[in-house]
């Protein structure tokens, strides 16, 4: 399956309260001022084989589960809010603290794409934190130029949901409405 374009990241704070868009439900879609979506690259998806050998040969491969299942995100102009909160950055007059006490909510996140054909495409992790290990500054040249966007890495962990226990990705391509809804709800975005 090859996808194209990266259309929508939409992050849920799992945070026990009832999704709120701008509290705990933010969407980065392009829209003027809250940010943009640029690249996604999934991995870990598979766990790493293991050739295990018996009477002087390999015998099997053990290869079940998956790796360290990590998505790598960069996405432009994303609100100062909504990146504090995601990385669990603390606020006080507005002033914005980085130190022993940030530590990042559980959030799911939903990436959206499409295929070759044209079919919507949803990845879904289901649990899991954000981190940024850098901000980067360059200097103006002369001349106009794409800003870049900034990075952010999703870590994602098993569900611990009794309809979703011991997955990390839930992923659809189609456009039923119903199925993209009942994988919208497993990731708390919509009830």
């Amino acid at each position: 399956m090859t996808l194209v374009g990266f259309k929508r990241a939409t992050i849920r704070v799992l945070d026990g309260q009832a999704a709120t868009a701008g509290t705990n439900l933010f969407v980065v879609e392009g829209k003027k001022g809250e940010g943009a979506t640029q690249t996604a690259d999934v991995t870990g998806l598979s766990s790493t084989p293991i050739k295990v050998f018996g009477s002087n040969i390999a015998y099997y491969v053990a290869n079940k589960g998956v790796g360290d299942v990590k998505a790598e995100l960069t996405l432009l102009d994303i609100l100062e809010k909504v990146n504090d909160i995601l990385l669990g950055y603390k606020v006080k007059d507005k002033l914005t603290y980085i130190g022993e006490e940030s530590e990042p909510p559980y959030c799911s996140l939903l990436l959206e794409s499409e295929t070759l054909a044209g079919e919507k495409a949803y990845f879904g992790f289901l649990q899991g934190q954000f981190s940024r290990d850098a901000v980067n500054m360059k200097t103006k040249k002369g001349t106009q130029e794409e800003p870049d966007g900034d990075k952010y890495e999703f870590t994602s962990v098993a569900s611990d949901d009794e309809d979703t226990k011991g997955n990390y990705v839930v992923k659809y391509i189609g456009k039923e409405e119903e199925t993209i809804k009942k994988l919208k709800q497993q990731m708390k975005i919509a009830e």
